[in-house]
């Protein structure tokens, strides 16, 4: 794992719980981050992109706080700052459903609780390790939702002669002078 020197990074932590949201501040901030901006649900977090402008936003998904509500208005709105902001949804509900519904919103990444520092440092690596493009569609806008870059091999859409000896002999030729 690398050793990036964070200070110079500003993190939002949105988060409905208080003793989550300082928890979460504490461990930005051992990790070398000297900006984090607090907010404890989505409304205050309305202007939060013009007036903290954050590199990477942690927000909660929970009872308390619906994250990916603040998802969705930061992708789909034109008019806030940085549409690109990385965000990284923090939850307890990390069943398969949830994750994919995460993931449709536009969540870059997505981390199930309980979180460690170790968890969160890996996270804040990702994103510079491993950027992941912008998908603009009618229906979507966000991260890429492909994790793996597969080499598209496209499929051999000729048939294969019936084998005879002739064709055999033939091909058997053709390969030799060539």
């Amino acid at each position: 794992m690398k050793n990036y020197n964070l200070k110079n990074i500003n993190v939002t932590v949105v988060d409905g719980h208080r003793t989550m949201r300082k928890l979460l501040t504490f461990v930005i901030r051992a990790l070398g981050v000297k900006h984090v901006d607090i907010r404890r649900n989505s409304e205050e977090s309305e202007q939060f992109n013009t007036v903290a402008k954050p590199d990477v936003i942690f927000t909660d998904w929970s009872p308390k706080l619906d994250g990916i509500d603040l998802v969705k208005q930061i992708r789909r709105n034109k008019s806030v700052h940085d549409r690109f902001i990385p965000i990284v949804m923090i939850t307890a509900f990390n069943d398969l459903p949830r994750i994919c519904e995460a993931r449709d919103a536009g969540v870059t990444e997505f981390l199930a609780k309980p979180v460690t520092a170790e968890l969160i440092y890996r996270r804040i690596c990702a994103l510079v390790d491993q950027p992941r493009s912008y998908v603009q569609s009618k229906s979507f806008f966000g991260p890429d939702r492909r994790r793996r870059n597969l080499a598209y091999v496209p499929a051999e859409r000729r048939q294969e002669p019936p084998r005879s000896a002739a064709n055999t002999d033939y091909r058997s030729r053709v390969r030799m002078a060539v």
